[in-house]
């Protein structure tokens, strides 16, 4: 198996929806996920090129990124490389490693638009990103041929017993964990409160290579919390010395 699902933002041609969709019941993906599609999955053009892969794979339609990846332990990105200088990009074997590390259950592989790809916001939440080798004097991949090359690769890479590490949390835990991270980091003054994202992005991506789990999540979480005591105790006892300090003061006559 290569991955559970696919995952294809906004994809607006229903000739590559439909062959995606045949791709995915070429090599056992058991379900496509489909964010805001701008191509209909019943679409007859699509149907057409879907060749019958309808009936062997679950299509599955969200009207956000979050929604689609929720349950997702592993969110494999795939990046140009183009503008993204700060996004670690691992090569297909690279890929097929760390996959059989954290392990292929509920793990998909992410597509974007085809004319823009994956937006910064969606790349951010996924915890790896694979490039695939091309000729850099012509680099541009069909949606279709990427999903090919990258789900073929890493179905022919699959180990059989891959090494026993623990299982990463669900998606939904990993960005529940970044929401109360970031409103930690921003109580104790930590954040850039014009660009928080530059420090929680960073933050993103150790979390992703590491593979979060669900019980170092609670661990992240129940810091918050301290922090968010602390600053709140911290600012009631100024509040309270405050009050005091009024009171001693002498009454005006």
């Amino acid at each position: 198996m290569a991955v559970t699902s696919l995952i294809l933002v906004e994809t607006s041609l229903p000739g590559n929806l439909g062959a995606a969709m045949r791709v995915a019941a070429n090599f056992g993906v058991a379900q496509v996920k489909l964010v805001r599609p701008l191509a209909a999955p019943d679409d007859p053009e699509t149907l057409s090129w879907a060749c019958g892969a309808d009936d062997h794979v679950e299509i599955l339609t969200f009207a956000t990124f979050a929604e689609a990846a929720a349950r997702s332990r592993t969110l494999i990105a795939t990046a140009s490389g183009r503008g993204r200088q700060n996004q670690t990009l691992l090569s297909l074997p690279e890929t097929s490693a760390a996959l059989d590390r954290r392990g292929r259950d509920d793990a998909a592989l992410v597509f974007g638009n085809e004319t823009r790809g994956l937006s910064r916001r969606d790349l951010d939440r996924c915890h790896l990103a694979v490039r695939v080798p091309t000729a850099p004097n012509f680099p541009v991949l069909n949606l279709t041929q990427a999903i090919a090359i990258v789900l073929g690769y890493l179905s022919a890479t699959a180990v059989d017993e891959p090494d026993a590490w623990p299982q990463a949390a669900p998606q939904e835990t990993v960005e529940a964990t970044m929401a109360h991270l970031g409103r930690a980091l921003a109580l104790i003054g930590f954040l850039d409160p014009v660009n928080p994202d530059r420090i929680l992005r960073k933050l993103r991506r150790v979390f992703g290579r590491a593979g979060l789990t669900e019980n170092e999540a609670a661990i992240f979480r129940g810091i918050c919390r301290q922090v968010e005591w602390a600053v709140g105790d911290r600012k009631n006892e100024g509040q309270q010395g405050c009050t005091e300090v009024a009171k001693d003061q002498p009454k005006g006559t």
